[in-house]
């Protein structure tokens, strides 16, 4: 079974209309990384970097060094700036291993952590980013959306993982 810091299984509640575009939109975000998490559950290590759909070279393992790529490009860096860069070469999804499996884990939190305070750094939705000046709302939405892609592969890829369908 998988055990790795600041890992948790739990869905928050979604986020509920009588708030404003601001906290609906990072309401959102949180929920979508969470369940984005869940996938994880039930999964032993070599199921996590297995390419588990052949004749895909994607594994659950790739998912997250894509979304540490996406929270530095569209998040950290897009809206903080200073340095961009890219975490894993041309190629995020690939790569990555049972060995690499916690120092990935902790380079997605970090990601995740850097992106939280840009946002919080941004007076509001239209405030443009630093680092690729688009707007915060716009940039929201975004990651929303790849949140919401890459979960919908993490929850195919972790059946195969399995082997099994696991609700």
């Amino acid at each position: 079974m998988l055990s790795l810091p600041g890992l948790e299984f739990a869905l928050p509640e979604e986020p509920g209309a009588d708030q404003s575009m601001r906290e609906l939109l990072t309401g959102w975000l949180d929920y979508q990384r969470a369940h984005f998490r869940r996938k994880l559950r039930d999964l032993s290590p070599e199921g996590m970097a297995a390419w588990s759909v052949p004749p895909l070279e994607l594994s659950i393992l790739g998912l997250i060094r894509h979304l540490a790529q996406m929270e530095h490009f569209y998040l950290a860096w897009g809206l903080g700036g200073g340095q961009r860069f890219k975490l894993y070469g041309e190629d995020d999804y690939a790569g990555g291993s049972v060995d690499t499996l916690a120092e990935d884990w902790e380079t997605y939190r970090r990601h995740v952590a850097a992106a939280d305070t840009a946002i919080a750094a941004l007076p509001d939705l239209d405030a443009v980013g630093k680092g690729h000046g688009r707007p915060l709302g716009a940039t929201l939405v975004k990651m929303i959306d790849e949140y919401a892609v890459h979960s919908g592969e993490a929850h195919m890829l972790r059946y195969a993982a399995l082997g099994r369908m696991v609700r």
